[in-house]
This record gives C-alpha cells, sequence and structure tokens, in this order.
C-alpha cells in the first residue's frame, strides 16, 4: 500500500517547526528570488541552512521551490542560488527535491547541481501521462499536478504508467486558495497591479470586489450596472479546496504526496491545517472518518467556503465565491487567539494576536486534541498588572493559570509554540449566519431572474 505524504507549507523559519510538530512529513519553501511567493520571508544562507538540519534532526523533508518563469535576469540570481546549495551540498545538507517549471532553469540544475533531486511544479501544467512519462525519462522524481486533474483521470494516468513501467510519484493539492486562472497562468494581477503573477508577484486581483456593467451599443457612455448587492460582486473569486473527507481515494488511485497551499498563511492555519491532514490520513487508512473533532478543526481557519476542487469533474457555481467577504467575516466562529510562548507549570504565557476579553471561551491546539480553557483572569507579562481586555500588538503577551479542571496534570501536556483559538461569541455567530442567509437568497432570486 502507498504511504503517502502530507506536505505542508512553509513561508518562514516559524511556519516549517510548526507544521513538523503538527503532523506534516515534509514541507515546502522558497527560495526567494526564484520562487512564485516572492514574499515569503527568506534570510538567506543561515536560514536555509538551518532549516535543513532541522529537517534532518527529524526525520522529515524539504522541497525547495524555484518554479518562476524566468525572464533571462532571473539565470543570474539562479546561478547565485545554485552555488549556495553546491555550499550546503559539501556540508551534506541538500534539500529533498527543487521545484521547477522552466525548461532552462531545469537543464541549468541538472548541469550544475546534479545530485538534487528534480520535481516538476504545478505551474508546468502537467495533466496526462504523455507528459509525465516524458519528465520521467529526463530523471524526474516526481510530479506535481495541475489542480484540473480529476480523480478519474488520476487512475488512468496511473493506469498507463503501470502499463508502460513507469515508476515516478506524484503530487497533487488537497487543501488551499484556488487559481482562477489554469494552473497559475493568469495575467490580471499584471496588468491591474503591475506585479506579475508568474514571477511570484501575484495581487490577487481575482479576490478584489467588482462592480459590473453592461453598455448597448447604440448608447455608448450609458452604463447599466449589474448589481449584487451594495458591495458589488466577487464574480472571479474561487472558493478553496479541501479534501479532507476524501483522502482515501486520493491515496487509491496513486497520489504519493497530499499538498496544502498556503505559504503565505499564519502559523495557526500551518498549525491547524497539518494537524486536520495527518489526522484525517491516518484515519483514513484505518477505513474511519474524520472525527467531529477535526470538521469543526477546519473551520477554525478563515476560508472562502470550501469544495472538492476539480477532483470529481469540472466545478459549476459551486465552485465560485460569489459573495462579498466585507459583509461578515471569513471565519464566524473561531479566530486566531495567539501562541503559547512558556509554560511555567500552570501558569502560561501567551503571545496576543487577537481581541481578547474577561471571560472569552478559548481552545488550546495541540497536535493531537483541543483543550478547551476559559480566559477568567488574566495579566499583562511585562507590568504583572491585572486586566481585563487586550488587543493584539507586536510581541504583546499576558499571563492567565490553566485550571487543574481544564488540565488535571496542570500542564495538561501544553508546551510552548502550541497555537490558540477564540471562539466567537454566540451574538457574533448569528449576527453573521443573518447575514449570509439573506445574501444566498438574493443571489437564488436573481438566479431565478
Amino acid at each position: 500500500m502507498i504511504k503517502s505524504e502530507i506536505l505542508a507549507p512553509a513561508g518562514d523559519m516559524a511556519k516549517m517547526k510548526i507544521a513538523f510538530r503538527y503532523g506534516a512529513d515534509a514541507c515546502y519553501m522558497g527560495i526567494k528570488s526564484m520562487s512564485m511567493r516572492v514574499k515569503i520571508d527568506d534570510r538567506g544562507g543561515d536560514a536555509l541552512e538551518e532549516a535543513l538540519k532541522l529537517k534532518n534532526k527529524l526525520g522529515k523533508k524539504i522541497y525547495l521551490t524555484m518554479n518562476v518563469h524566468a525572464h533571462e535576469y532571473k539565470l543570474s540570481f539562479l546561478d547565485k542560488e545554485l552555488e549556495r546549495l553546491a555550499k550546503l551540498h559539501k556540508k551534506g545538507l541538500d534539500p529533498d527535491g527543487i521545484l521547477v517549471s522552466d525548461i532552462g532553469v531545469f537543464s541549468t540544475i541538472r548541469e550544475k547541481c546534479p545530485w538534487l533531486p528534480i520535481h516538476i511544479s504545478t505551474q508546468a501544467n502537467t495533466l496526462n501521462s504523455a507528459a509525465i512519462e516524458f519528465w520521467a525519462k529526463q530523471g524526474v522524481e516526481r510530479v506535481v499536478l495541475g489542480r484540473e486533474v480529476s480523480l478519474r483521470e488520476l487512475q488512468q494516468i496511473r493506469k498507463t504508467l503501470k502499463k508502460k513501467g513507469i515508476q515516478i510519484e506524484l503530487e497533487g493539492f488537497v487543501h488551499g486558495a484556488m487559481c482562477m486562472a489554469y494552473s497559475g497562468r493568469c495575467l490580471l494581477s499584471s496588468f491591474m497591479a503591475s506585479r506579475c503573477a508568474n514571477e511570484g508577484m501575484c495581487a490577487h486581483s481575482c479576490r478584489w470586489n467588482y462592480k459590473v456593467y453592461l453598455e448597448e451599443d447604440l448608447r455608448p457612455g450609458e452604463l447599466i450596472p449589474i448589481e449584487e448587492d451594495e458591495h458589488g460582486t466577487s464574480i472571479m473569486s474561487s472558493r478553496d479546496m479541501c479534501m479532507m473527507e476524501h483522502l482515501k481515494e486520493l491515496v487509491d488511485a496513486g497520489l504519493d504526496s497530499l499538498k496544502i497551499e498556503g505559504r503565505h498563511k499564519t502559523v495557526y492555519y500551518h498549525a491547524i491545517a497539518s494537524r486536520i491532514y495527518r489526522q484525517a490520513l491516518d484515519l483514513a487508512m484505518k477505513g474511519k472518518p474524520p472525527t467531529p473533532e477535526l470538521m469543526e478543526l477546519v473551520e477554525s481557519i478563515n476560508t472562502r467556503g470550501y469544495f472538492t476542487g476539480f477532483w470529481y469533474g469540472k466545478p459549476g457555481a459551486e465552485g465560485q465565491k460569489y459573495q462579498d467577504n466585507r459583509e461578515g467575516d471569513y471565519n464566524e466562529k473561531f479566530c486566531f487567539a495567539g501562541i503559547i510562548r512558556k509554560v511555567d507549570g500552570k501558569t502560561v504565557t501567551m503571545e496576543v494576536r487577537n481581541r481578547l476579553n474577561k471571560g472569552d471561551e478559548l481552545d488550546i491546539i495541540t497536535p493531537d486534541k483541543n483543550i478547551p480553557i476559559t480566559l477568567d483572569e488574566f495579566k499583562d507579562a511585562e507590568t504583572s498588572e491585572t486586566i481585563e481586555e487586550v488587543s493584539a500588538g507586536q510581541g504583546f503577551s499576558i499571563i492567565f493559570d490553566v485550571s487543574e479542571k481544564a488540565c488535571p496534570d496542570r500542564s495538561g501536556g501544553i508546551e510552548e509554540g502550541f497555537v490558540v483559538r477564540k471562539r466567537l461569541t454566540t451574538l457574533k455567530r448569528q449576527k453573521n449566519r443573518t447575514k449570509v442567509k439573506i445574501k444566498t437568497q438574493k443571489i437564488r432570486k436573481l438566479e431565478c431572474q
């Protein structure tokens, strides 16, 4: 039976560490000058060396992305990055794969760093067995399938490759944002914000809110608005993929690596997404569905609404996020409260990442369970002054005690680095539900007309 890995994003060292801690088998992270996410924190050789040492210590894997569509000037950056990797190679520190999409980048790596395993990025739009066979013949170890590949196509691809005796790993996305263009081949950001998506600078123009007008040919200049609500419409914004309930089917079809999108997202997202898919995969391989706790946990992270992407065929209206996110929160039940920075017996120090008030209900999210607590009393970590409310601020922390009832062994397995979520109030949840319900009714009314 195939043992598929959980592959998490890592926008920086902190995110990589927390993804590994919460169950990821491997992480992918960017080489800043050659990655599709140029705003990712890359502190140079020391940070990369630290990451490679850590993954070796933990028995994990790291894949580096060099998957831009490279203009000529990028080749000088490529040479410098390969020199850096060659120096690390002499220290016995190598990534477990390099993701590329550009043929020139591919051939340069082959020439200058032939020991590095090469993976073909989803940006190469690989959708069929013939393309995979071509890459296999070039010595590629893994191909990341385009998001447009369906489960049925994956099954057919594996069958064809097996018949031809071709052994190659396949990777596919199982969670996260979807691009409105063809596997990222988008010019919208470049046209509207002078930021080239195919060089890693996407402004996510498809997520903006738009007002759409009709202009009749014989009445030039007379614009007739097509209105969905008072804010406009998000007609190009897709929902997010979530395949948590279907992992066994993907593994059985031959997917070696289950990839989570989101290098730009928070450590909270990285922790929860890694835990969700780690536990869901372990359960799936035992023939069990995700637990109710996991189903609730997936709602803890901000989303535009979930669907299954292209895995079960070309999506229709259910794949689009038509509602405007300014009306109500992405997440109406939970928010990121903070990160545990110190544990001393039953006393916990937490870095604050959202507004907190006395009486708030929190959940400390560990790699295998949730620990519910009520914030009855807390203090400013710096002044020890008792306070009743606090807003997020860089480095601002609070101190509070964890009750013995919540954690009979006092610490309860709570450790430094764990993330904490806040349960939003019933009033706020009801308010948001009402707004969403009204907007759904508006959309249905428009469709009927």
